[in-house]
């Protein structure tokens, strides 16, 4: 199930196969399609971060996170600001923000305030701060299976659940990290099952009768809308898993690709959608926006600025986080 290196060969499958319905359901926006990606998308990146997730020491982690999550979050969101008005001046197009100021406003708070192009750019920091939430907690409590990691769960995700009706106000996705820590949490959980084959299957299971029951309530993170709550993160858990299965079943080289390349993949296929929209059919459209990313991810694999900045690698690492 590992690699050469101690990458699960399955995981980065799962990421690969989750990044592709990612595409999917930002090219779809609407319909039943769109509605049952959205109902496990996301909720899937968390829990998959949250089984490799070990506690480590808070100083080192911060730094990793700055290195690994930060400086790629920074570096894309820079560049993609600078490009956005010579692309939008060459497609005949108004800028996504005409003012200099109202653009470093919406790079500095971030979330909410970064829409069209730049609006997948809430998922990195709400996932940094999270991480770092939960490293905390694994200090003080390293087994998750810990009674009063359930307790501490329980409130997080009604607080969650609170604040989220309460505002649509999310600077850097910080509307979001309580429920992201909760799906941190099972996916740590998770990883403490030594034979999990049961669970998996169970989960195998549950999705097939989950998607022949009807029509999915969407999950739409970024806005903290749960659905129907407790029910649909649930709902998102076990179709998580039940992907996770297939991916074991069938972890093929290509998905461990895209897996692998995921991270690049979320900053810029959002981009290469709203561009090239108006002049391309939907399945172009998500064949573009999963090909140039890919490509992108390769050139910068070949310079050390470029694994350094964008893939956020050790200067000798050849592979993303």
């Amino acid at each position: 199930m590992t690699q050469g290196d101690g990458r699960l060969h399955w995981l980065d499958a799962a990421k690969g196969l989750g990044i592709i319905l990612v595409v999917i359901a930002h090219v779809w926006t609407s319909g039943q399609l769109r509605d049952t990606i959205y109902a496990f998308h996301m909720p899937l990146f968390f829990v998959l971060a949250g089984y490799v997730a070990r506690p480590r020491p808070m100083g080192a982690f911060l730094r990793a996170q700055w290195r690994s999550l930060a400086t790629p979050y920074i570096s894309f969101l820079i560049v993609l600001m600078a490009l956005d008005p010579v692309i939008e001046h060459i497609r005949g197009f108004h800028p996504r923000f005409r003012e200099w100021d109202a653009a470093i406003k919406a790079m500095l708070l971030g979330g909410t305030e970064l829409s069209g192009p730049f609006t997948i750019f809430w998922f990195v920091p709400c996932l940094a701060f999270a991480r770092i939430a939960q490293n905390g907690l694994l200090l003080m409590w390293p087994n998750p299976r810990d009674w009063r990691w359930p307790v501490a769960m329980a409130v997080t995700l009604g607080v969650g659940i609170w604040i989220g009706r309460a505002s649509d106000f999310s600077p850097l996705g910080l509307l979001t990290v309580p429920v992201a820590l909760v799906l941190l949490w099972l996916g740590a959980l998770w990883r403490t099952v030594d034979n999990d084959r049961r669970l998996v299957l169970g989960a195998v299971i549950g999705a097939v009768l989950v998607l022949l029951t009807g029509p999915l309530v969407p999950v739409n993170m970024k806005a903290a809308d749960y659905g129907m709550p407790v029910w649909s993160l649930l709902v998102a858990v076990i179709l998580s898993l039940g992907l996770c299965g297939l991916a074991r079943v069938v972890p093929w080289r290509p998905f461990q690709t895209l897996g692998r390349m995921s991270l690049t993949i979320m900053f810029l296929h959002v981009a290469v959608i709203h561009y090239l929209r108006p002049y391309f059919g939907k399945e172009v459209l998500v064949a573009l926006a999963l090909v140039l990313p890919a490509f992108a991810h390769v050139l910068l694999t070949r310079a050390k600025w470029g694994r350094r900045y964008f893939l956020g690698q050790r200067p000798a690492a050849r592979e993303s986080f």
